[in-house]
């Protein structure tokens, strides 16, 4: 009830909760450093690094936008792990299968691995995926 109440007489001076704790609002969610399985379509896209230039990445497009919490040991806005303010379409792909076992642009994959947060300029989208297997998926 106090917190109620201290909330109200704050928002009546303005005051407003940060960004980074309203909630984002997806019907998919998923948690960083937590197996997940996602299907969707692949894409290629470029990036930019300030040093070497522009270079080609896979993200997955997905079906539906998706929001991603912070993992069970809390958030760490050094490695992009603070919940995702606003849902997500799209997520990188990177981890070892997607060095291997990447089939063409535009086909439709399972990925399953974990997702973690951007944290260098390598990292193109906000959430990546540590892709331990990358599956086709028919799409009969």
């Amino acid at each position: 009830m106090r917190v109620a109440v201290l909330a109200l007489a704050l928002a009546g001076l303005g005051w407003s909760p940060p960004s980074h704790a309203r909630a984002c609002e997806a019907a998919v969610r998923y948690q960083f450093n937590t197996p997940v399985e996602i299907e969707g379509t692949i894409k290629t896209g470029i990036g930019r690094h300030e040093a070497s230039g522009e270079f080609f990445y896979a993200y997955l497009v997905l079906d539906r936008p998706v929001c991603v919490d912070a993992p069970p040991e809390g958030g760490d806005q050094d490695f992009g792990t603070t919940p995702t303010e606003k849902p997500l379409e799209r997520i990188q792909v990177g981890g070892e299968a997607s060095e291997r076992d990447m089939p063409e642009d535009g086909a439709r994959i399972l990925v399953k691995g974990k997702l973690f947060g951007a944290h260098t300029t390598w990292h193109v989208e906000p959430v990546l995926i540590d892709a331990e297997s990358i599956t086709a998926v028919s799409t009969n």
